[in-house]
């Protein structure tokens, strides 16, 4: 009992360090694919849509009915005038077995529901890439919150630690008699503030691992920030105009809209067979056994082949309301792929010049960071030969940490712009995310 308590111990454990190793973006991606219920739902509704196909190409193969029948006939039959040929008082059994197949010659209302039938199972799997990308941003999002929450604890505790070793000494020099109440005072707050900002920080980190968790289904212990290379994929265009025009072609929701455009197309045609004649060919068998009659038994076998037409003539004014319906729906739909185009423009070129001032915003940052580690290093080395004071270190050292939190912001940030710019154009389901990121795309537009 003890050894299956030990090795039931051990297996948690193991299973505990290797979910508690670090998780990376990619990891986190894919993770929220495999677990989210909306992906779950997603492939559903495809699969489902699939079948809309299949029931359309149904339409256009033959039929084939069979029927059968036992029936007991009991027949009375008064005659004006008495008949010795005939019986009057018939009671016999009446079998029939029937098979009737039916091929459509033209159809048109049939054709449009097969033509339906292809584009719904497209559209299908085009709503499966648009929920799997709307999780990828949101997952890729959420994970970024959290790298820049970590990185935010990291500046929050170095802080604290600063503060906390001016308190000391204010305190230290203040015992001595050779500072005033005040230096006291304001190094014991910025100690306050600091332990304040770490405790918020701390609290921003646990809400942005727990929101991650909940999207991949596994606890978050740390996140790896992704890298930042020096450019982006030189077979992606360097200009706004570029990605409008890829957005306009390839944004997933412009595809879905165009396929509903189609079906509104095709509905129309549906109206249109609907109130047409209407081709078939058929062929039937059918056989007959009666074990009794007016002769006596009988058996008969009966055999057709040949063409039937079939001409609506009027159907209450229906088949002309149902014209009017799908003309005036896919004038709407129309008009929804028109308005679908001009916000994928619009999107892409948000995103491209908010990847641009991604860019612009982290080249600027990595510069401030130079700059302030540079005050600090300048700052720390004059307090040493007495020409600084501490709180002028601490000064400088809190500009730095806010520094650094700044910069892992506007990493973040920029590669979050990065994967929006490609899902405008349609293009973020299709690829593997990287582990590193672009950092120096050519701003010609």
């Amino acid at each position: 009992m003890i050894t299956r308590i030990v090795l039931f111990l051990a297996c948690v454990l193991a299973s505990f360090s290797a979910r508690a190793e670090e998780i990376t973006l990619v990891r986190a991606v894919e993770l929220a694919l495999a677990h989210a219920p909306a992906m779950k739902a997603a492939e559903a509704g495809r699969d489902a849509s699939e079948q809309d196909y299949y029931i359309g190409v149904a339409g256009l193969l033959p039929s084939i009915d069979a029927t059968g029948s036992h029936q007991l006939r009991k027949q009375i039959t008064r005659y004006d005038e008495p008949q010795n040929i005939f019986q009057s008082n018939l009671k016999y059994h009446d079998n029939t077995i029937a098979l009737r197949v039916v091929q459509p010659l033209f159809d048109l209302e049939r054709w449009a529901g097969y033509r339906q039938g292809e584009i719904s199972a497209e559209a299908g799997e085009m709503r499966l890439r648009l929920e799997r990308q709307r999780l990828m941003l949101e997952t890729a999002q959420t994970y970024l919150e959290a790298v820049t929450a970590q990185s935010a604890l990291r500046a929050a505790r170095a802080r604290e630690e600063a503060a906390e070793r001016l308190a000391l000494q204010a305190e230290a020099v203040f015992a001595a008699g050779v500072s005033a109440f005040n230096e006291r005072l304001d190094a014991d707050a910025r100690r306050d503030l600091a332990r304040a900002e770490r405790l918020v920080a701390e609290n921003s980190l646990d809400q942005a691992t727990e929101r991650l968790a909940s999207l991949t289904g596994d606890m978050v212990v740390k996140v790896s920030p992704p890298a930042i290379s020096s450019g982006l994929s030189a077979s992606l265009p360097d200009n706004s105009e570029a990605w409008e025009l890829r957005a306009a072609e390839g944004a997933l929701s412009v595809r879905l809209a165009r396929l509903q455009f189609r079906t509104a197309e095709e509905e129309e045609t549906r109206a249109w067979g609907s109130g047409m004649p209407k081709v078939e060919a058929f062929a039937s068998l059918e056989g007959n056994q009666a074990t009794s009659g007016q002769l006596g038994g009988s058996q008969s076998r009966n055999q057709a082949i040949g063409v039937q037409l079939a001409v609506p003539l009027f159907a209450g004014g229906g088949d002309r309301a149902r014209l009017k319906k799908s003309k005036k729906a896919a004038l709407q739909t129309g008009f929804a792929l028109q308005d679908d185009i001009r916000l994928a423009r619009l999107t892409a070129r948000q995103a491209f010049l908010g990847y641009s001032a991604s860019i612009l915003q982290l080249h600027a940052m990595q510069k401030a960071i130079v700059s302030v580690t540079e005050a600090a290093d300048a700052a720390r080395m004059g307090h040493e030969v007495g020409l600084r004071t501490m709180t002028e270190v601490l000064d400088a050292d809190e500009r730095r940490f806010e520094a650094e939190k700044n910069l892992a912001e506007a990493e973040a940030q920029l590669i979050f712009a990065e994967l929006q710019l490609k899902s405008s154009i349609g293009m973020l389901d299709t690829e593997p995310l990287p582990e590193v990121f672009g950092a120096d795309l050519s701003l010609g537009g």
